[in-house]
């Protein structure tokens, strides 16, 4: 289900409860990435059992990170 209403919407899956929440949304691919790079920083590792992923308006997953 897309919530976002921007472009792109960063949305953060906590495996443990399984729910999910949208973190944050943007005009640009881009800023969406840096955002969560900065948010994220160093948890943002390939051991991490959360996932961030960034969605299209579409619902189409276009990028994706293992949280830690």
């Amino acid at each position: 289900m897309v919530e976002h209403t921007k472009q792109f919407g960063l949305y953060h899956w906590d495996t443990f409860d399984n729910e999910t929440f949208l973190k944050h949304e943007a005009d640009t691919l881009d800023e969406c990435v840096a955002w969560a790079e900065k948010h994220y920083g160093e948890r943002l590792r390939p051991s991490g059992a959360d996932r961030a992923e960034i969605v299209d308006k579409k619902g189409n997953i276009v990028k994706t990170w293992n949280v830690g």
